[in-house]
């Protein structure tokens, strides 16, 4: 015997049936079935149907299927739009991050995601965006009053024992942050204050966790960061009131903020911009690295001491030996003028003597003729004495 099985369609009316009487009422739907209906009115209605469409180009990108995404943006507002693939190459020259343009295409109602986008036609840029002027109205305010020069900038601490963080309490960039910096160096402390990054209340939220943190004097360094997102909701990391609170802080501030192709005129002001939450950490030294240049440098100041010591006792040994040498070699040539000295004198006195034998030498003979006269006198002295007695 086979089994049978409830169909699927069955199976949903039984569901809605059973729905019906749990709930008490006739008057129920799913999602899907509410978006089809929404999709229904959305393209069939003619009151929404318009030649162009206007707004600010923003976030412009092409997907990985080759169609092209941007968001037509006004004030608060905006449509997702979508180029096909296909006529992506025809178009996108027109397409500016930032310009006013008129585009004319089809409203889609995307029933699975509950999204409307305009399938876009044509492009026509219309000139600069209303958001980019006032952009570039912030801009020149700022340079103007000097917020961007750098001279205005001041150098961030080397290693900052206690860093402040302002950013969305439960958000990636958080984490993030923390992650990275702790990661260079595990054992800086963190004090997150807790901001909103975006929507209505966000400028005075990120103004009020900035000067809180400026007024902790535990903190050495600020950071202010957030993830990516819509160019539409970074916007706020452009308004002067949020620069000037910057510009102000009297503790080193670092602004990190989007993604690497995203700048602000918040990361203008700071005294420091990295591209995103992940680059915080490069506001602190590697304590690895550090712990290798100390025991690098004590190395060299070791060896260095040890040079220095050497070669001043080898200095001490050439200075006692020149000493020495020429002590020696003073007494030596004392002791040689004295001997030259007195062999002179010992010389001279030969040749003296010499001379004053030279001198007796003459009187010594005659001495010696004299008594040899005188002896042989005395010897006939003697004599003629004998025969004188002997004649008697």
């Amino acid at each position: 015997m086979g089994i049978e099985s409830e169909s699927g369609d069955t199976k949903k009316l039984n569901d809605h049936a059973s729905l019906r009487r749990e709930l008490g009422s006739e008057d129920i739907a799913f999602v899907n079935d509410i978006n089809t209906q929404i999709g229904d009115l959305v393209e069939g209605s003619p009151a929404i149907e318009h030649e162009y469409i206007l707004g600010d180009i923003s976030d412009y990108s092409i997907s990985s299927n080759g169609h092209g995404h941007f968001d037509l943006v006004h004030e608060d507002s905006s449509l997702h739009c979508v180029i096909f693939r296909s006529r992506v190459d025809k178009l996108q020259n027109d397409i500016e991050q930032g310009i006013l343009a008129a585009v004319s295409g089809d409203i889609s109602y995307y029933e699975s995601e509950g999204s409307v986008s305009i399938i876009v036609r044509d492009i026509i840029a219309v000139g600069q965006g209303i958001y980019q002027q006032t952009y570039q109205e912030n801009k020149q305010t700022l340079a103007e009053s000097g917020y961007l020069d750098e001279s205005a900038k001041q150098s961030l601490p080397y290693l900052p024992k206690h860093i402040g963080i302002a950013t969305s309490g439960d958000s990636d960039a958080r984490q993030d942050a923390v992650t990275s910096i702790h990661d260079q160096y595990p054992d800086v402390n963190i004090t997150v204050q807790d901001t909103s990054v975006q929507g209505n209340n966000a400028l005075v939220s990120l103004m009020d966790a900035i000067s809180s943190l400026d007024d902790n004097a535990r903190i050495k360094l600020i950071i202010l960061t957030r993830g990516g997102g819509a160019e539409k909701h970074l916007r706020v990391f452009n308004e002067i009131p949020l620069c000037r609170v910057i510009h102000e802080t009297t503790t080193p501030i670092v602004v990190g903020v989007g993604h690497e192709t995203d700048r602000t005129l918040a990361g203008a002001v700071a005294d420091t911009r990295v591209m995103t939450p992940t680059e915080v950490g490069k506001t602190v030294p590697e304590k690895d690295g550090l712990q290798e240049e100390l025991e690098r440098l004590s190395a060299d100041l070791n060896h260095a001491y040890t040079n220095t010591v050497k070669q001043a006792i080898e200095q001490k040994h050439d200075r006692l030996n020149s000493a020495y040498d020429r002590q020696v070699t003073d007494e030596l040539r004392s002791v040689s003028n004295r001997l030259n000295t007195a062999y002179e004198t010992v010389k001279q006195q030969k040749a003296h003597e010499r001379e004053r034998a030279k001198m007796i030498k003459p009187y010594e003979r005659t001495i010696q003729r004299q008594r040899l006269i005188i002896g042989v006198l005395s010897i006939l002295l003697v004599v003629a004495i004998i025969l004188i007695t002997g004649n008697i």
